[in-house]
């Protein structure tokens, strides 16, 4: 199960719901505002993959952070936050599992959106990877199937 949103990125430094499973809304939904759940996310333009991240905050903290973030402390923020007006925003959370988990899902995502498209993620920074188990490479393929779907 995945919340699927339409966001606009406003002047490079916010971003704001638009949608949310098709419904009009102006605000994340759980389990995404749920802090200390982990959470995959991707972000699309069209039909271009842009970024697949992960984060155990609240979407909004962990957005709020990749739009602010001035490479003060080294991290410079989403590559992609100047790039885009609108976006779509895919999230799957996984209150039981551990951030290695995902991290692994991340990692086999990623790999696989390049072995499909011949492209990585337009705009990823970076890529966690992880040994992973058949469960957690199913779990991307799936990921990958209702992504590009």
């Amino acid at each position: 199960m995945f919340n699927s949103y339409k966001v606009q990125i406003i002047d490079s430094a916010i971003c704001r719901c638009l949608e949310v499973n098709g419904q009009q809304t102006l605000h994340f939904i759980a389990p995404d505002t749920k802090p200390g759940i982990q959470k995959l996310y991707i972000v699309k333009d069209g039909q271009d993959i842009c970024y697949v991240g992960i984060t155990s905050q609240s979407m909004s903290s962990r957005l709020r952070i990749g739009f602010n973030d001035d490479g003060h402390y080294g991290y410079h923020g989403y590559k992609w936050k100047d790039k885009l007006n609108e976006a779509k925003l895919l999230i799957w959370s996984f209150a039981d599992k551990s951030k290695d988990f995902v991290e692994a899902i991340e990692g086999e995502l990623v790999y696989y959106i390049r072995k499909e498209t011949g492209n990585w993620p337009k705009y990823q920074m970076e890529i966690h990877f992880h040994e992973s188990s058949e469960e957690e490479r199913k779990l991307a393929r799936s990921i990958l199937r209702q992504c590009l779907g």
